[in-house]
């Protein structure tokens, strides 16, 4: 009995040191890594071994802690197109540690590869204590997936100058937003709010204080809200209305995601810290709440019940834009010629 329990724990320390060398666990205090290493699994894949396949349901996420892995999507005809690849530190399936619904891609082993698998369940047990770890680990997950869809907007970039087709060709130029068109407007009552995706999170006592910190405005229909390449100073959640992120290069340019209501737009900036790798604009005439990037830095670094809500309501945000972009970065994937 002594021996296995010698060779448990020495098993379970040999796990924390590999997690403590993971980006998304660097830091953690010891005993909270334990804590963490008793829900996760080891995975041992060879070379072609596929992790998991587009459209099983998605039950948690994958540390790659040796080796590689392939991220490919399928497209409506059958045909697979290689949408990256992750090494070592990095994370794959995370979108599952937000939503329940289906793998959005196929995920191989380009080599002898291990990993550590996080349940979803577990991961919400975790989470559900609100403490500054689970947060922690809760923001980390949101500047991974802020880094995919930079990751989705750099290879529709490459594609787009490249002349692929599978754009959405021409399009009428947004305007800049003149001093005078940015109108002040009256925020819906809370029961609209509340059904709306970005609001969900917050309990009801919570929404006169999140409002507290934003503005609202209503701005005509195709006028620029941050350019590409801009350093962002607020982030905008569309109350009414729609707002798109785009990419342009010449005159071909590409949607990468419409923010219809209760949707947020150019905010990735304020997460990651990097300027904008996308163009936002009102489609239509819209009702936009807007949050200053104090405000914004306030709300999703701090301590509070309410920061809390405001990371989950991010985090949801960001996964629900990631899955827009995969679909235009596979179908211009698609469209280039074939090595």
């Amino acid at each position: 009995m002594n021996c296995e329990v010698s060779t448990a724990a020495g098993a379970l320390l040999a796990q924390l040191r590999l997690l403590a060398d993971v980006p998304l666990f660097a830091g953690i205090p010891e005993e909270e890594l334990r804590e963490i290493g008793k829900v996760l699994r080891r995975v041992e894949l060879q070379r072609g071994d596929v992790l998991y396949r587009q459209g099983e349901e998605a039950s948690g996420m994958h540390v790659i802690t040796a080796g590689a892995v392939g991220v490919y999507g399928r497209l409506p005809a059958g045909r697979e197109v290689e949408l990256g690849a992750l090494g070592v530190g990095e994370v794959v399936g995370e979108l599952a540690l937000v939503d329940s619904s289906t793998r959005a891609a196929t995920v191989r082993a380009l080599e002898p590869t291990s990993a550590f698998f996080l349940g979803r369940a577990d991961f919400l047990a975790l989470a559900s204590r609100m403490d500054p770890t689970s947060v922690t680990i809760k923001r980390r997950l949101a500047a991974t997936i802020c880094e995919r869809l930079r990751g989705c907007c750099d290879a529709m970039a490459v594609s787009l100058a490249e002349g692929a087709p599978g754009g959405d060709g021409e399009a009428p130029t947004p305007a800049d937003v003149a001093d005078d068109e940015f109108v002040p407007a009256p925020v819906p009552d809370e029961r609209y709010l509340l059904r709306l995706p970005f609001f969900r999170a917050f309990p009801p006592p919570q929404l006169p204080e999140l409002l507290a910190a934003c503005r609202s405005l209503l701005v005509p229909a195709r006028r620029v809200l941050l350019r590409e390449g801009a350093d962002p100073d607020v982030a905008y959640v569309t109350l009414n209305g729609a707002v798109e992120e785009a990419l342009g290069r010449g005159e071909r340019r590409i949607r990468v995601r419409l923010a219809g209501p209760g949707r947020a737009a150019g905010y990735v900036g304020l997460v990651d810290g990097r300027p904008s790798s996308v163009t936002v604009a009102t489609r239509e005439r819209a009702l936009l709440l807007v949050v200053p990037r104090a405000a914004f830095t306030e709300l999703f670094e701090g301590a509070t019940a309410l920061s809390y809500a405001f990371v989950d309501a991010v985090e949801r945000d960001l996964v629900a834009a990631l899955r827009q972009a995969e679909r235009p970065q596979a179908r211009l994937a698609a469209s280039r010629p074939r090595a």
